[in-house]
């Protein structure tokens, strides 16, 4: 159990602040700063240099303060995981599950005592490293909780890029390691619903990019862009960012993987503006680009870029013109391509197959098409793309007299609607 933290209530007094002062400078709310000083929680690393500054002590004061309710290394440890992910989300039952999947040490803490510190390439690799994990766990798991970790570990980079000391290339490489994170944290909101923050994500990883001079980073900036744009009901604008995107990546020189991406976004682009002609000359574009591949082992970011993947996003542009037969056989095709790591991608598209298959009057292959989803579902996997096309495709098949959907409906209650 933890202590009371004198030392910081102390600090906050002889600055002349009430909690409610403090808590209104770092525009936050009381119970928080009560909870410091409680020894309950403790601030996230970004807050620190601007607690400290409001209390007019260095970090290292404030982080021998904040350590006066540590108990044990082992105790440290497990109440810094405990006290980042409180701020970042405040249902327990998300925090467990981050805790579970191992994000909050990866994603939200590591900087201590050490934010301004000496930056090193050592800290750019952690950077790296999360983002990695934070894209596995998003292919297995979906991006519904995810999201929140990738805003806290932004948050950590952008105050070592703003406060820290580092060399030029240091600097270049946590620049263009910050862009990777914003990008990887947008398509995470993408997944969770949180459009507001995918925008902003993407949008800022096109500023970094610009500031990096990285051509990659701003290429997969406004593909995401164009997919998020794809995803809102924006067609035309998805249009746009996808076109900027093919050509950015022209830029690049032969880069099949990268090349392929926005060509994905420009063919669901195209075939929501009622344009198919022109979503299937960017899938072929898109085939050929990926057919030329020699680099061996891909990103862990393009990872998701496959043949599979390319079939899953024809099928969705031949379900969008009405081409049921022609899409069923191609999700099929990517469903049984995908590996488990791809939980999510096969998720998505078993709801898609179910959806093609209602509307070729194949009823019993979409209840059984569904019931797989609801499995993966009480797996764990946790994606509000994934339950919004669901919701669509329940509605479609509740309204058949076919054995199983009263079941399904009751099933689906239960696992999703609660």
């Amino acid at each position: 159990m933890a202590s009371k933290r004198t030392g910081l209530m102390r600090a906050r007094k002889a600055a002349g602040l009430t909690q409610e002062r403090l808590a209104e400078a770092l525009e936050m709310d009381r119970s928080t700063i009560g909870r410091w000083e409680a020894g309950d929680t403790e601030p996230l690393p970004h807050t620190r240099f601007k607690l400290a500054r409001h209390l007019r002590i260095t970090t290292e004061k404030l982080e021998e303060l904040l350590a006066q309710s540590l108990e044990s290394d082992e105790n440290q440890d497990l109440q810094r995981g405990a006290a980042d992910l409180a701020e970042v989300t405040s249902d327990p039952m998300k925090r467990r599950t981050l805790m579970k999947w191992g994000v909050a040490t990866t994603a939200a803490t590591g900087l201590g005592a050490t934010v301004f510190a000496k930056i090193g390439m050592a800290d750019v690799q952690r950077f790296r490293r999360t983002t990695d994990r934070l894209c596995s766990l998003d292919h297995r798991h979906g991006g519904e909780i995810l999201w929140q970790a990738g805003v806290a570990s932004v948050q950590e980079a952008n105050t070592m890029l703003e406060h820290g000391s580092y060399s030029t290339s240091v600097g270049q490489a946590l620049l263009e390691a910050t862009g990777n994170l914003h990008i990887r944290t947008g398509w995470l909101a993408c997944d969770a619903g949180q459009h507001k923050v995918a925008r902003t994500s993407f949008t800022d990883a096109l500023t970094v990019a610009r500031q990096a001079g990285a051509a990659e980073i701003e290429t997969r900036a406004l593909a995401g862009l164009g997919f998020q744009s794809n995803l809102v009901g924006r067609p035309r604008e998805g249009l746009r960012f996808s076109r900027a995107a093919d050509d950015a990546v022209q830029t690049l020189g032969p880069s099949s993987r990268m090349t392929a991406v926005p060509l994905l976004h420009l063919a669901v682009a195209n075939a929501r503006s009622n344009d198919y002609r022109g979503a299937e000359a960017a899938i072929t574009r898109a085939r050929k680009a990926l057919d030329s591949d020699r680099t061996g082992e891909a990103a862990s970011w393009a990872a998701f870029m496959s043949p599979m993947e390319i079939d899953g996003v024809e099928a969705t542009c031949a379900v969008e013109v009405g081409k049921a037969t022609r899409a069923e056989k191609l999700l099929e095709q990517a469903i049984s391509g995908y590996d488990d790591g791809f939980a999510r991608n096969i998720a998505l598209y078993r709801v898609r197959l179910a959806s093609a298959r209602v509307k070729a009057g194949a009823v019993d292959g979409a209840v059984e098409t569904t019931g797989e989803v609801l499995d993966a579902i009480s797996a764990g996997l946790d994606s509000w793309r994934v339950n919004l096309e669901l919701g669509r495709v329940m509605r479609a098949i509740s309204a058949h007299a076919a054995p199983g959907v009263n079941e399904l409906v009751e099933r689906y209650r239960t696992v999703v609607t609660g």
